[in-house]
Protein backbone atom coordinates (compact mmCIF):
# COMPACT_ATOMS: atom_id res chain seq x y z
CA UNK A 1 0.00 0.00 0.00
CA UNK A 2 1.42 3.29 -0.90
CA UNK A 3 1.70 5.84 1.76
CA UNK A 4 -0.11 9.59 1.64
CA UNK A 5 2.16 11.43 3.54
CA UNK A 6 3.99 12.60 1.22
CA UNK A 7 4.29 16.72 1.51
CA UNK A 8 3.95 18.05 -2.44
CA UNK A 9 1.77 20.39 -0.83
CA UNK A 10 3.49 23.46 -2.05
CA UNK A 11 2.85 22.18 -5.42
CA UNK A 12 6.98 22.26 -6.27
CA UNK A 13 9.52 19.71 -5.99
CA UNK A 14 10.70 19.24 -2.50
CA UNK A 15 14.20 21.59 -1.57
CA UNK A 16 16.79 18.96 -1.46
CA UNK A 17 19.67 19.83 1.00
CA UNK A 18 21.26 16.24 1.82
CA UNK A 19 24.41 16.24 1.72
CA UNK A 20 26.93 13.76 0.75
CA UNK A 21 28.33 12.79 4.33
CA UNK A 22 24.49 13.41 6.12
CA UNK A 23 24.26 10.35 8.50
CA UNK A 24 21.82 9.07 10.47
CA UNK A 25 22.83 7.40 13.42
CA UNK A 26 18.93 6.49 14.54
CA UNK A 27 19.22 2.88 12.00
CA UNK A 28 17.35 1.13 14.69
CA UNK A 29 14.11 3.37 14.10
CA UNK A 30 14.06 2.82 10.49
CA UNK A 31 10.81 1.92 9.49
CA UNK A 32 9.56 0.94 5.89
CA UNK A 33 7.18 3.79 6.07
CA UNK A 34 9.97 6.24 7.19
CA UNK A 35 12.24 4.92 4.65
CA UNK A 36 10.19 4.86 1.77
CA UNK A 37 8.75 8.89 2.96
CA UNK A 38 12.09 9.91 2.77
CA UNK A 39 13.09 8.49 -0.54
CA UNK A 40 9.98 9.78 -2.75
CA UNK A 41 10.90 13.38 -1.26
CA UNK A 42 14.47 12.69 -2.07
CA UNK A 43 15.96 12.96 1.85
CA UNK A 44 17.50 9.70 2.38
CA UNK A 45 20.88 10.18 3.95
CA UNK A 46 23.71 7.98 4.62
CA UNK A 47 23.53 4.76 4.87
CA UNK A 48 21.62 5.19 2.03
CA UNK A 49 23.09 1.79 0.47
CA UNK A 50 21.55 -0.45 3.57
CA UNK A 51 18.30 1.90 3.15
CA UNK A 52 18.51 0.95 -0.28
CA UNK A 53 18.82 -2.90 0.01
CA UNK A 54 15.88 -2.46 2.95
CA UNK A 55 13.63 -0.97 0.31
CA UNK A 56 14.54 -3.93 -2.26
CA UNK A 57 14.24 -6.75 0.48
CA UNK A 58 17.61 -7.47 0.06
CA UNK A 59 17.86 -7.26 3.53
CA UNK A 60 14.87 -7.24 6.45
CA UNK A 61 14.33 -4.61 8.57
CA UNK A 62 16.18 -3.21 11.14
CA UNK A 63 13.45 -4.63 13.99
CA UNK A 64 14.65 -8.30 12.65
CA UNK A 65 18.33 -10.18 12.48
CA UNK A 66 19.55 -7.83 10.00
CA UNK A 67 23.05 -9.18 10.72
CA UNK A 68 22.46 -12.70 9.94
CA UNK A 69 21.18 -11.94 6.92
CA UNK A 70 23.80 -9.59 5.62
CA UNK A 71 26.40 -12.74 6.92
CA UNK A 72 23.97 -14.89 4.42
CA UNK A 73 24.63 -12.58 1.84
CA UNK A 74 28.25 -12.43 2.13
CA UNK A 75 28.40 -16.30 2.24
CA UNK A 76 26.57 -16.91 -0.87
CA UNK A 77 28.94 -14.81 -2.47
CA UNK A 78 31.74 -16.64 -1.38
CA UNK A 79 30.27 -19.75 -2.22
CA UNK A 80 29.53 -18.84 -5.54
CA UNK A 81 33.09 -17.26 -6.19
CA UNK A 82 34.84 -20.04 -5.35
CA UNK A 83 32.24 -22.75 -7.29
CA UNK A 84 32.99 -20.26 -10.70
CA UNK A 85 36.56 -20.09 -9.50
CA UNK A 86 38.08 -23.33 -10.41
CA UNK A 87 41.63 -24.29 -11.58
CA UNK A 88 41.43 -26.40 -14.77
CA UNK A 89 44.74 -27.51 -14.17
CA UNK A 90 43.12 -29.32 -10.75
CA UNK A 91 40.94 -31.53 -13.33
CA UNK A 92 42.66 -34.67 -14.62
CA UNK A 93 42.44 -35.61 -17.58
CA UNK A 94 41.46 -32.70 -19.49
CA UNK A 95 42.74 -31.39 -22.33
CA UNK A 96 43.55 -27.55 -22.51
CA UNK A 97 42.35 -27.83 -26.67
CA UNK A 98 39.53 -29.18 -25.72
CA UNK A 99 35.85 -28.22 -27.12
CA UNK A 100 33.64 -30.41 -25.18
CA UNK A 101 31.32 -27.98 -23.66
CA UNK A 102 32.18 -30.17 -20.23
CA UNK A 103 35.65 -29.26 -20.35
CA UNK A 104 36.93 -27.63 -17.68
CA UNK A 105 39.44 -25.93 -19.69
CA UNK A 106 37.14 -24.31 -22.84
CA UNK A 107 35.01 -22.67 -19.57
CA UNK A 108 38.39 -21.50 -17.99
CA UNK A 109 38.98 -19.41 -21.85
CA UNK A 110 35.19 -18.90 -22.26
CA UNK A 111 35.37 -16.78 -18.36
CA UNK A 112 38.56 -15.23 -19.58
CA UNK A 113 36.83 -13.54 -22.46
CA UNK A 114 33.73 -12.76 -20.68
CA UNK A 115 36.20 -11.28 -17.95
CA UNK A 116 37.86 -9.06 -21.15
CA UNK A 117 34.74 -8.08 -22.26
CA UNK A 118 33.53 -6.46 -19.31
CA UNK A 119 36.88 -5.01 -18.24
CA UNK A 120 36.57 -3.09 -21.70
CA UNK A 121 33.21 -1.46 -20.33
CA UNK A 122 34.37 -1.07 -16.62
CA UNK A 123 37.94 1.38 -17.55
CA UNK A 124 35.63 3.42 -19.22
CA UNK A 125 33.15 3.76 -16.16
CA UNK A 126 32.53 7.65 -15.01
CA UNK A 127 35.72 8.84 -16.52
CA UNK A 128 36.18 11.70 -14.23
CA UNK A 129 35.76 10.12 -10.90
CA UNK A 130 39.03 9.11 -9.87
CA UNK A 131 37.61 6.51 -7.42
CA UNK A 132 36.83 4.84 -10.95
CA UNK A 133 40.41 5.21 -12.17
CA UNK A 134 41.61 2.65 -9.65
CA UNK A 135 42.71 -0.66 -10.66
CA UNK A 136 41.47 -2.69 -7.54
CA UNK A 137 38.24 -0.73 -8.09
CA UNK A 138 38.25 -1.98 -11.45
CA UNK A 139 38.86 -5.27 -10.80
CA UNK A 140 36.34 -5.65 -8.39
CA UNK A 141 33.73 -4.71 -10.58
CA UNK A 142 34.55 -7.05 -13.20
CA UNK A 143 34.73 -10.24 -10.57
CA UNK A 144 30.86 -9.00 -9.07
CA UNK A 145 29.79 -8.64 -13.10
CA UNK A 146 31.32 -11.47 -13.69
CA UNK A 147 29.89 -13.93 -11.11
CA UNK A 148 26.77 -12.52 -11.77
CA UNK A 149 26.68 -13.19 -15.26
CA UNK A 150 27.54 -16.87 -14.63
CA UNK A 151 24.56 -17.16 -12.64
CA UNK A 152 22.28 -15.53 -14.55
CA UNK A 153 20.65 -16.75 -17.61
CA UNK A 154 20.63 -13.34 -19.48
CA UNK A 155 24.35 -13.22 -19.57
CA UNK A 156 25.99 -9.93 -18.99
CA UNK A 157 25.08 -7.30 -21.53
CA UNK A 158 26.52 -3.72 -21.92
CA UNK A 159 25.22 -1.22 -19.94
CA UNK A 160 25.08 -3.55 -16.42
CA UNK A 161 28.64 -1.51 -15.47
CA UNK A 162 26.73 1.38 -15.66
CA UNK A 163 24.22 0.24 -12.90
CA UNK A 164 26.88 -1.42 -10.62
CA UNK A 165 28.69 1.80 -10.69
CA UNK A 166 26.14 4.12 -8.47
CA UNK A 167 25.86 1.17 -6.31
CA UNK A 168 29.52 0.76 -5.62
CA UNK A 169 29.85 4.35 -5.31
CA UNK A 170 27.19 4.40 -2.56
CA UNK A 171 28.58 1.58 -0.73
CA UNK A 172 31.98 3.30 -1.09
CA UNK A 173 30.34 6.32 0.35
CA UNK A 174 28.96 4.86 3.34
CA UNK A 175 31.67 3.42 4.68
CA UNK A 176 34.15 6.79 3.85
CA UNK A 177 31.43 8.64 5.78
CA UNK A 178 30.78 6.56 8.80
CA UNK A 179 31.29 8.57 11.89
CA UNK A 180 33.07 6.19 14.79
CA UNK A 181 30.13 6.29 17.14
CA UNK A 182 28.16 3.55 15.23
CA UNK A 183 25.86 0.90 16.23
CA UNK A 184 26.81 -2.72 15.93
CA UNK A 185 24.97 -3.46 13.11
CA UNK A 186 26.33 -1.03 11.05
CA UNK A 187 29.99 -1.79 11.70
CA UNK A 188 28.95 -5.10 10.72
CA UNK A 189 27.45 -3.83 7.22
CA UNK A 190 30.04 -1.55 6.52
CA UNK A 191 32.81 -3.71 7.43
CA UNK A 192 35.31 -2.32 4.25
CA UNK A 193 36.23 -6.60 4.00
CA UNK A 194 33.40 -7.00 2.89
CA UNK A 195 32.69 -4.22 -0.14
CA UNK A 196 32.94 -6.93 -2.95
CA UNK A 197 30.35 -9.39 -1.43
CA UNK A 198 27.95 -6.21 -0.88
CA UNK A 199 28.09 -4.86 -3.83
CA UNK A 200 26.68 -8.39 -5.48
CA UNK A 201 24.57 -8.04 -2.98
CA UNK A 202 22.95 -4.77 -4.05
CA UNK A 203 23.83 -5.01 -7.44
CA UNK A 204 21.64 -8.49 -7.76
CA UNK A 205 18.74 -6.58 -5.49
CA UNK A 206 18.56 -4.03 -8.48
CA UNK A 207 18.87 -6.35 -11.64
CA UNK A 208 15.17 -8.32 -10.14
CA UNK A 209 13.81 -5.12 -11.47
CA UNK A 210 15.96 -4.47 -14.18
CA UNK A 211 16.85 -8.07 -15.95
CA UNK A 212 14.22 -7.88 -17.90
CA UNK A 213 14.95 -5.04 -20.01
CA UNK A 214 18.36 -6.93 -20.79
CA UNK A 215 16.54 -10.20 -22.15
CA UNK A 216 16.38 -10.70 -26.11
CA UNK A 217 13.52 -12.76 -26.85
CA UNK A 218 15.15 -15.99 -28.08
CA UNK A 219 18.87 -15.11 -27.93
CA UNK A 220 20.45 -16.96 -25.69
CA UNK A 221 24.24 -16.12 -23.86
CA UNK A 222 27.53 -18.21 -25.80
CA UNK A 223 29.21 -20.69 -22.99
CA UNK A 224 31.16 -17.36 -22.51
CA UNK A 225 28.29 -15.61 -20.97
CA UNK A 226 28.31 -13.08 -23.84
CA UNK A 227 25.47 -12.22 -26.22
CA UNK A 228 25.55 -11.19 -29.87
CA UNK A 229 25.50 -7.62 -30.35
CA UNK A 230 23.10 -7.57 -33.51
CA UNK A 231 19.93 -8.16 -31.82
CA UNK A 232 17.72 -5.83 -33.93
CA UNK A 233 16.69 -2.75 -32.10
CA UNK A 234 13.01 -3.88 -33.04
CA UNK A 235 12.78 -7.13 -32.29
CA UNK A 236 9.86 -7.72 -29.84
CA UNK A 237 11.51 -8.27 -26.77
CA UNK A 238 10.64 -7.62 -23.45
CA UNK A 239 12.09 -3.78 -23.33
CA UNK A 240 10.22 -2.95 -26.38
CA UNK A 241 6.96 -4.60 -25.59
CA UNK A 242 7.53 -2.52 -22.43
CA UNK A 243 7.56 0.79 -23.90
CA UNK A 244 4.93 0.24 -26.12
CA UNK A 245 2.68 -0.19 -23.68
CA UNK A 246 4.26 2.85 -22.11
CA UNK A 247 3.40 5.54 -25.19
CA UNK A 248 -0.27 3.21 -25.52
CA UNK A 249 -1.43 3.00 -22.07
CA UNK A 250 0.40 5.98 -20.15
CA UNK A 251 1.98 9.18 -22.30
CA UNK A 252 -0.85 9.00 -25.07
CA UNK A 253 -3.92 9.55 -22.33
CA UNK A 254 -1.21 11.54 -20.13
CA UNK A 255 -0.05 13.93 -23.16
CA UNK A 256 -1.57 12.78 -26.37
CA UNK A 257 -0.27 16.16 -27.95
CA UNK A 258 3.00 15.15 -27.15
CA UNK A 259 2.97 11.62 -28.20
CA UNK A 260 1.08 12.55 -31.27
CA UNK A 261 4.39 14.99 -31.51
CA UNK A 262 6.75 12.08 -31.22
CA UNK A 263 4.52 9.79 -33.73
CA UNK A 264 4.57 12.46 -36.50
CA UNK A 265 8.57 13.21 -35.91
CA UNK A 266 8.90 9.20 -36.29
CA UNK A 267 10.62 8.64 -33.04
CA UNK A 268 9.81 5.29 -31.84
CA UNK A 269 10.01 5.05 -28.01
CA UNK A 270 12.73 2.59 -27.84
CA UNK A 271 15.19 4.94 -29.86
CA UNK A 272 15.74 6.44 -26.30
CA UNK A 273 13.74 4.61 -24.06
CA UNK A 274 15.93 1.19 -24.11
CA UNK A 275 18.71 3.03 -23.04
CA UNK A 276 16.72 5.03 -20.44
CA UNK A 277 15.97 1.41 -18.83
CA UNK A 278 18.54 -0.58 -18.91
CA UNK A 279 20.56 1.91 -17.15
CA UNK A 280 17.62 3.60 -14.68
CA UNK A 281 18.19 6.96 -16.55
CA UNK A 282 21.77 7.04 -15.07
CA UNK A 283 22.86 9.00 -18.01
CA UNK A 284 20.04 11.27 -18.12
CA UNK A 285 20.95 13.27 -14.63
CA UNK A 286 24.05 14.54 -13.38
CA UNK A 287 25.70 11.98 -11.41
CA UNK A 288 25.47 13.47 -7.64
CA UNK A 289 21.89 13.43 -8.61
CA UNK A 290 21.09 9.78 -9.24
CA UNK A 291 21.65 7.95 -5.67
CA UNK A 292 18.15 10.34 -5.13
CA UNK A 293 16.46 9.48 -8.59
CA UNK A 294 17.66 5.71 -7.70
CA UNK A 295 16.14 5.56 -3.64
CA UNK A 296 12.91 7.58 -5.24
CA UNK A 297 12.69 4.29 -7.54
CA UNK A 298 13.83 2.03 -5.40
CA UNK A 299 10.97 3.12 -2.53
CA UNK A 300 8.62 1.11 -4.64
CA UNK A 301 10.35 -2.13 -3.83
CA UNK A 302 12.07 -5.07 -6.00
CA UNK A 303 9.90 -4.76 -8.95
CA UNK A 304 10.92 -1.30 -9.68
CA UNK A 305 6.76 -1.22 -10.65
CA UNK A 306 6.48 2.77 -11.52
CA UNK A 307 9.52 3.37 -13.83
CA UNK A 308 6.65 4.18 -16.80
CA UNK A 309 6.11 7.47 -14.22
CA UNK A 310 9.46 8.15 -14.80
CA UNK A 311 9.28 8.09 -18.35
CA UNK A 312 6.57 9.95 -18.89
CA UNK A 313 7.51 12.72 -16.43
CA UNK A 314 10.88 12.74 -18.26
CA UNK A 315 9.50 13.41 -21.61
CA UNK A 316 6.92 15.74 -20.44
CA UNK A 317 9.68 17.62 -19.09
CA UNK A 318 11.08 17.80 -22.04
CA UNK A 319 8.11 18.77 -23.96
CA UNK A 320 9.10 22.53 -25.15
CA UNK A 321 12.37 21.42 -26.69
CA UNK A 322 10.59 18.79 -28.06
CA UNK A 323 7.51 20.05 -29.55
CA UNK A 324 9.28 22.82 -31.06
CA UNK A 325 11.81 20.89 -32.97
CA UNK A 326 11.45 18.05 -36.19
CA UNK A 327 12.70 14.96 -36.10
CA UNK A 328 16.35 15.35 -35.74
CA UNK A 329 16.66 17.71 -33.49
CA UNK A 330 13.74 15.88 -31.05
CA UNK A 331 16.00 12.73 -31.50
CA UNK A 332 19.15 14.66 -30.83
CA UNK A 333 17.74 16.27 -27.43
CA UNK A 334 15.99 12.71 -26.63
CA UNK A 335 19.53 11.53 -26.54
CA UNK A 336 21.19 14.48 -24.10
CA UNK A 337 21.20 14.76 -20.51
CA UNK A 338 17.86 16.00 -19.22
CA UNK A 339 17.63 19.76 -18.22
CA UNK A 340 14.81 19.53 -15.88
CA UNK A 341 16.24 18.57 -12.36
CA UNK A 342 15.76 15.02 -10.67
CA UNK A 343 13.17 16.77 -8.20
CA UNK A 344 10.86 17.82 -10.56
CA UNK A 345 10.87 15.13 -12.78
CA UNK A 346 10.07 12.93 -9.67
CA UNK A 347 7.65 15.16 -8.19
CA UNK A 348 6.11 15.23 -11.41
CA UNK A 349 5.71 10.97 -11.82
CA UNK A 350 4.22 10.99 -7.86
CA UNK A 351 1.82 13.99 -9.66
CA UNK A 352 1.06 11.21 -12.51
CA UNK A 353 0.50 8.67 -9.74
CA UNK A 354 -1.71 10.39 -7.50
CA UNK A 355 -3.20 12.97 -9.20
CA UNK A 356 -4.37 13.98 -6.05
CA UNK A 357 -1.13 15.47 -5.45
CA UNK A 358 -1.00 18.93 -7.05
CA UNK A 359 1.68 19.35 -10.13
CA UNK A 360 4.81 20.70 -9.31
CA UNK A 361 5.24 23.83 -10.72
CA UNK A 362 7.71 23.53 -13.64
CA UNK A 363 11.19 24.82 -12.70
CA UNK A 364 13.13 27.60 -15.05
CA UNK A 365 14.64 26.26 -18.23
CA UNK A 366 18.43 26.31 -18.46
CA UNK A 367 20.38 27.44 -21.66
CA UNK A 368 20.65 24.86 -24.44
CA UNK A 369 23.42 22.34 -23.24
CA UNK A 370 26.14 21.54 -26.25
CA UNK A 371 25.65 19.68 -28.55
CA UNK A 372 28.57 17.28 -27.79
CA UNK A 373 28.09 13.86 -27.14
CA UNK A 374 27.67 13.37 -23.83
CA UNK A 375 30.82 11.63 -21.74
CA UNK A 376 30.37 10.77 -18.25
CA UNK A 377 29.88 7.19 -19.55
CA UNK A 378 30.77 4.66 -22.14
CA UNK A 379 29.28 6.09 -25.38
CA UNK A 380 27.44 2.95 -26.74
CA UNK A 381 23.99 2.49 -28.07
CA UNK A 382 22.05 0.33 -25.77
CA UNK A 383 19.98 -1.71 -28.23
Amino acid sequence: MESNNIDFSTGSPPNNHVEATDYDLHFATWSMEYLKNAAMQLQLVRPRSLAWAIMLKALPSPSSDIITSIKAHRNFYIDLRDKLSMDPRAVIDDDPLSQNDESAWKQHFCDNELKALILQDVVRTYPEEVYFRDKDVQDLMVRVLFFWARSHSVGYRQGMHEILAPLLFELHGDRKYAPDDISDTLKCYLDKEYLEHDSHMLFNAVMKGVERFYTTGDVVPSSSGRLPTSTSVHSQNEVVRYLERVKDEYLAPLDNELATHLAKCNISMELFGIRWLRLLFGREFPRCEIPHLWGFIFADGPVLPNLHYIIVALLISMKPSLMEAESGAALSALMRPARAPVAYVCALALHLRRPHLPRPATPPQPPSPPTTPHTSHTSHTYV
